[in-house]
């Protein structure tokens, strides 16, 4: 049965035994400020501060301040702990301590010790700073107090052990080509090398020396001062070849000019040989692909040529068809000119495109008129006009204006390429004293 007291029981200085504190697994509800319990599933005891449930059970009864250590509210409160120093100052125990040495816990000793610095090994305390650093190690206080250094490649000396504090030398070997100074490795010969310049070895003195071979620096071009033998193939790659020459000698026969064609499609309409003239105008030996002709730009001379008859020159003419394979014909000039197929020709009337080639056919248009260069050299010439649908004759007229050139000329406007002009140069005969016709002078063909 429970006892309900109604007022506060004051027990007047006797002891309150065998009395339980109310023991509970939970804080208690609506407590009162002051109000404990005990929680029996911790099994700690709790006080009601008026907001919360404070544990008061602990094995600290009181705290008291020691050397370095300063205690306050310790008495039934809240106690504050604070360290003072260390208490450094009040280790008076420790008798050996002097300048300059380290405070540490000595775990062998159960207390604090201190940690002498010996300057022999290396190790200094900054007096005026405090620093603890590294000032020099004595080589008697390393492990090893030697070091040995061998020569490899092109190295000799070391090879045996040297002590720390003292120096070894190791000596470059001087190879073939290499010099060796006081303090510096070299090219042997360099101070006589040459700037841009390409260099070869001399195996009798065991140097480099320069050649005769140069390279600009800004252009990059390359210069061969001497002569210059290529025992081998030489191909030259560049856009042109420019040769300064006096005298050029060539061994082969046979020059071959554009080559690298390939296929039946011709890229060059013209190949052959020019001459710069310098002010004057170049001449030109070359082959035009769209006529099949050898054409010059001068005029050619012959300078032995083989009599057939009294006063006809002659040419001589290799013939190497299958039938008269080598040989050699004598023909007078205007033969030979109908031989080379330059004395009998027909050409369309209509104006010739592109651009005018030397020695080549030629026609022109001004009005009703046709100019036609035919180069034969001569005005002896017979000319024919005739349609070329029906191939009618057509009756124009014909005038020779030159050796070289004829007019056909219309009396009304006609259309270009509606008519062919034949041409065919004729010799000229005249009759000497004897009656017998003789070739001409300079009017025949030959002239």
């Amino acid at each position: 049965m429970a006892i309900v007291f109604k007022s506060h029981i004051d027990l007047g200085g006797l002891q309150l035994q065998k009395a339980v504190i109310h023991p509970l697994s939970s804080d208690p509800q609506n407590a009162s400020e002051g109000q404990i319990y005990w929680n029996t599933g911790d099994d700690k005891l709790y006080v009601y501060n008026g907001s919360i449930w404070l544990d008061v059970t602990g094995d600290i009864r009181s705290i008291t301040a020691g050397t370095g250590i300063g205690v306050t509210n310790g008495s039934g409160g809240d106690a504050t702990v604070s360290l003072s120093h260390l208490g450094l100052e009040s280790l008076t125990s420790i008798s050996s301590e002097s300048a300059d040495e380290i405070f540490m816990y000595d775990t062998s000793l159960g207390g604090a010790a201190y940690l002498s610095v010996n300057t022999a090994s290396g190790i200094t305390i900054d007096s005026a700073n405090n620093d603890l650093k590294l000032s020099s190690i004595p080589n008697s206080s390393l492990t090893n107090s030697t070091f040995q250094v061998v020569g490899g490649n092109g190295l000799t000396g070391g090879g045996s052990a040297t002590s720390l504090g003292s120096s070894s030398t190791l000596a470059v070997g001087a190879g073939t080509g290499i010099s060796v100074g006081s303090d510096a490795v070299a090219i042997k010969g360099a101070s006589s090398l040459s700037d841009d310049t390409i260099v070869m070895w001399d195996d009798t003195n065991g140097q480099f020396v320069d050649t005769v071979i140069t390279q600009n620096a800004s252009t990059n071009v390359v210069t061969i001062d001497d002569d210059l033998i290529v025992s081998g193939d030489l191909t030259v790659q560049g856009s042109l070849t420019s040769l300064e020459t006096t005298n050029t000698a060539i061994t082969d026969n046979v020059i071959v000019l554009n080559s690298g064609e390939t296929g039946a499609g011709i890229t060059s309409v013209t190949s052959g040989i020019e001459i710069d003239r310098g002010s004057a105008g170049n001449k030109t030996f070359v082959y035009h692909e769209t006529n099949g002709q050898w054409e010059l730009s001068g005029q050619l001379k012959i300078s032995d040529i083989p009599s057939v008859s009294s006063g006809v020159g002659a040419f001589l003419i290799q013939n190497d068809t299958a039938l008269d394979a080598g040989e050699v014909k004598k023909m007078p000039l205007a033969d030979a000119r109908d031989a080379l197929g330059v004395s009998n020709m027909t050409v369309t009337l209509e104006p010739s495109t592109g651009t005018q080639a030397s020695g080549a056919v030629w026609v022109t248009k001004s009005s009703n008129t046709y100019t036609v260069e035919h180069q034969m050299g001569t005005k002896f010439v017979m000319c024919e006009v005739y349609d070329t649908t029906d191939f009618t004759t057509a009756m124009v007229e014909i005038k020779r204006s030159s050796d070289n050139a004829v007019q056909v000329i219309f009396a009304s406007s006609v259309t270009d390429g509606d008519y062919y002009l034949s041409l065919q140069a004729t010799r000229f005969q005249s009759h000497g004293d004897d009656g017998n016709i003789q070739g001409g002078g300079g009017g025949q063909i030959g002239g």
